[in-house]
């Protein structure tokens, strides 16, 4: 009996750690939306922020206003710094840079940043995402050019809740090679993959080449491209992947 319980508590004990958690969307004003998806399988933290195209935008973590020693992520468009906000209107950039850039993409009059880093870091500095049903105080703010400076209105608190995340499930899944190339890049697309649409972004998140592919036709001619990293987006109908290529 004693044997029968102590496997069913580590059963739950692994049921608890290794859930994987949302904020869903958050939407700060009409220019800035955010989603937080933390993974208990891989530790990894993914963050999805929506900005203005021509502007910088910021998040958060841990923190009530400007001023607070908060966890900060932001953006001037073309990089990405970790940060901690210790003055009204331009956070410090850490000493050690956790968060990894994933893809930069421009769509309209909107910029969409993904980025990942460790939940755990072991950095002092930084928010510790954890897989545990709760909430985050964040903060954001956003300029009105891309120099880093003055929010004016454009910032704002709150505390967001995670639930029970299903953001992964919509991901999709594949391999291309070379990496890097200089003629020609393959997709390896999952079998039952149709209706796939390959788009490829400079780092400044513009459009540079789109491409239909099949897993008969997955060979795409990248001669084109102007040497350089790009971000190439794979999708069908329903879902989606991004990875970094670098053309040569």
């Amino acid at each position: 009996m004693k044997k029968i319980l102590l496997s069913l508590l580590l059963m739950t004990s692994v049921g608890v750690f290794s859930q994987n958690l949302s904020t869903g969307v958050v939407v700060f004003n009409s220019n800035l939306s955010a989603q937080i998806y933390i993974n208990g399988t891989t530790n990894q933290t993914t963050l999805t922020l929506e900005g203005p195209l021509n502007a910088w935008f910021a998040v958060g973590f841990g923190g009530s206003n400007m001023s607070s020693g908060a966890d900060v992520f932001r953006t001037d468009g073309t990089t990405i710094t970790d940060a901690i906000s210790t003055m009204q209107d331009l956070p410090t950039a850490d000493t050690q840079q956790d968060w990894t850039l994933v893809s930069n993409i421009v769509s309209a009059s909107k910029r969409t940043i993904t980025a990942t880093r460790a939940n755990n870091t072991g950095d002092s500095n930084d928010f510790i995402f954890t897989t545990s049903l709760g909430t985050i105080p964040m903060i954001w703010a956003h300029g009105s050019s891309t120099t880093y400076g003055y929010h004016g209105g454009n910032r704002g608190a709150l505390t967001v809740g995670l639930s029970l995340g299903v953001s992964e499930v919509e991901r999709l899944d594949f391999d291309m090679y070379p990496n890097p190339a200089v003629e020609e890049l393959t997709i390896q697309l999952l079998s039952g993959s149709n209706n796939v649409s390959v788009e490829f972004y400079n780092a400044i998140g513009s459009l540079a080449l789109t491409k239909k592919v099949s897993q008969g036709d997955n060979r795409i001619n990248v001669e084109g491209l102007s040497s350089g990293v790009y971000f190439v987006k794979v999708h069908t109908d329903d879902r989606v992947g991004t990875k970094k290529f670098i053309k040569k």
